[in-house]
């Protein structure tokens, strides 16, 4: 960075400056008579230490605006991985720590942020969210089968994969919905930047025609009734019978190529092969986005990265809150991923399933490492920034449960480092941070207007926090509404203090707040909900100044039940496929099920009667759970 050249002879510089002539002069007087001398050397010292300041601020404002002027449009790599715990490089908990050199180096040549959160822990919300700069809850795009509809901000425009998976009226009403206005690669492109996208961006919004190389389908979800259909009834409370999660700990370790995503080792290949040809060079402005599927399931790896981790000695089994002292939305979460029965589970099968988890977050740090080695050789670190973050984390067994779709630690903390242009090197930011605040931050550092208005934007750019150490929200949340849950939940994160807020259920209601001290209880073993009822009620009420908690969460529900009726009932022959549907969502679901799933959805989820279906029947006879089923043949 250019400095500006000042005399070293304070002095003799001082008495050339016109103001400060005179001052100088009398000094010399008043030492050359021998007069008392104490007073007016203090005045002199202030009035030099004053003038210094001066010169240096003035300096400084120089060398900024220059700087300024030069990195108006710096170039940007954008680096992006799934389902990493961001405990993971937080040397300040208790968390296993597997080997990630490449990351740990970008920690230390930018700022780090140990306490970021995810605004939404599940793939398509929190990227959609991400990109637009807005809460899920205003976009309203909720799971993984409905992503950004519109293209560039224009309702007329639709996402082809959108038109792939739902009629174009359909599409068209989404959009009209969501009323989103443009991603931030719509903004970056606007701004001059050439934009090259490699590997996973799983949002929509047309994304596809900035590049070929992309995986980007959130539209895939009608037609994956085992999923669609345990995420739009999850509010009926079923969960499956099926409780042995054996067979799941014991996951391959021998997988040539094990990264989940077959554009895991071509982004790789191909991001590095740009940065080592000179992209970041060019006089445009360059916005590389580099982003893989690893660590996110299939649970898998090989002897290079299983060898890597080694035995997790203390940390193979994760400490549990027991059974019989869950938090009733934790019970329900736990029997939804099938994993009740885990206490039954052998400590090697448990450690096995871990260990191979913390192998593919080093995998994924092999896999960025190669990138960032060749920025670090070809690119001058002035002229361009480096963002690391991941969309959620990975339970990993932690309260029993694994993949994410939790507001616990591991499923919501998420790594972010960001280095660069007058970035702070090797600093640890203790302020909190959310993926939100990726939109204002590219904004920022591109020099760009934002296309979200301020009132509707969720999150803030973190360069200056990362000076400041503050942010001007001191609290950070985040919204989840999917399978896992059975009613909408909230978090709201201040200080070391962490609420956890459940939506009323259909019947009315309402489990209670869950609140912990991340300081103290990093596991999230102890419940201080009891015992700190003042303390529920402030956070609470930091919460409800981003959501009206009852009004979206009610906006979600109706939007399950409409997904079901149109995609789940009507296309599985309505009462008649009802419950096979079902059972492939929820192995085991039988009447008592059933009838549960009726009242909800006010139609009958029956089974055909043994011994008539026949190839050319017009009608089945049902057995229906209920007598709602009286009225069809």
């Amino acid at each position: 960075m250019h400095q500006a050249n000042l005399p070293d002879a304070p002095v003799d510089f001082v008495a050339t400056v016109a103001p400060w002539s005179s001052l100088a002069g009398r000094y010399r007087k008043v030492v050359a008579h021998g007069q008392p001398t104490f007073f007016y050397f203090i005045g002199w010292c202030i009035m030099w230490r004053l003038a210094r300041a001066f010169l240096s601020l003035a300096a400084g404002s120089l060398v900024l605006a220059a700087e300024r002027e030069r990195h108006e449009r710096p170039h940007i790599l954008f680096l992006m991985v799934d389902e990493m715990d961001g405990r993971l490089l937080d040397d300040e908990t208790p968390q296993f720590k597997p080997p990630l050199p490449n990351l740990r180096a970008l920690m230390n040549r930018g700022a780090y942020f140990p306490n970021t959160y995810s605004n939404s822990p599940l793939c398509v919300p929190a990227r959609t969210s991400m990109v637009t700069g807005r809460y899920n809850s205003d976009i309203k795009i909720w799971d993984n089968f409905v992503g950004i509809a519109n293209v560039n901000g224009d309702d007329t425009q639709i996402d082809q994969r959108c038109l792939a998976a739902y009629s174009r009226r359909e599409c068209l009403d989404f959009a009209a919905v969501q009323r989103i206005n443009g991603t931030f690669f719509d903004v970056l492109a606007d701004q001059g930047y050439n934009l090259t996208l490699w590997g996973k961006v799983h949002a929509g919004g047309g994304v596809e025609r900035f590049s070929r190389h992309i995986f980007n389908d959130p539209f895939t979800g009608t037609g994956l009734v085992r999923e669609s259909a345990k995420a739009w009834t999850r509010s009926t409370g079923v969960s499956s019978k099926l409780q042995d999660p054996t067979d799941w700990l014991q996951r391959p370790i021998d997988v040539p190529k094990p990264a989940e995503n077959f554009f895991d080792y071509p982004t790789a290949e191909e991001c590095t092969r740009l940065l080592e040809q000179g992209l970041f060079k060019s006089s445009t402005p360059q916005f590389l986005y580099c982003s893989f599927a690893v660590p996110h399931p299939p649970y898998q790896t090989n002897s290079t990265y299983w060898n890597a981790v080694g035995p997790l000695g203390k940390h193979a089994i994760p400490p549990l809150v027991p059974r019989n002292k869950l938090h009733p939305a934790d019970e329900y979460a736990v029997k939804s991923k099938q994993f009740w029965n885990l206490d039954n589970c052998s400590s090697e099968h448990i450690e096995h399933f871990r260990r191979v988890y913390f192998a593919m977050c080093v995998e994924a740090d092999h896999l960025v490492g190669r990138i960032l080695r060749a920025f670090w050789a070809n690119v001058n670190p002035d002229d361009a920034y480096v963002i690391f973050v991941s969309d959620h984390g990975e339970l990993n067994l932690e309260h029993r449960q694994w993949q994410k779709s939790s507001m616990k630690e591991a499923s919501a903390r998420i790594p972010l480092i960001v280095s660069g242009p007058g970035m702070p090197k090797g600093r640890r930011v203790q302020s909190l941070a959310s993926l939100n605040d990726i939109y204002p931050t590219l904004i920022d550092m591109a020099g760009a207007r934002s296309r979200v208005p301020v009132d509707k934007l969720a999150g803030e750019s973190v360069l200056p926090i990362a000076h400041w150490d503050q942010r001007k929200r001191g609290y950070v949340v985040s919204e989840y509404y999917d399978t896992f849950s059975r009613t909408g939940t909230f978090m709201v994160r201040h200080g070391q203090k962490k609420l956890i807020v459940h939506a009323p259920l259909e019947s009315g209601l309402r489990w209670p707040s869950q609140l912990f001290n991340i300081a103290e209880d990093p596991w999230e073993l102890t419940d201080l909900a009891n015992q700190f009822p003042s303390e529920v009620t402030r956070l609470e009420a930091l919460l409800h100044k981003e959501f009206d908690v009852e009004a979206v969460d009610k906006q979600k529900k109706e939007y399950d039940h409409l997904m079901f009726v149109n995609y789940v009932y009507r296309r599985y022959s309505g009462p008649a496929g009802c419950q096979k549907a079902m059972n492939v969502a929820f192995p085991g679901f039988d009447d008592e099920d059933a009838k549960l799933v009726e009242a909800w959805l006010g139609k009958p989820c029956c089974k055909v009667q043994a011994g008539r279906v026949q190839r050319k029947a017009k009608y089945h006879k049902l057995a229906c759970p209920s007598k709602m089923g009286d009225k069809f043949p």
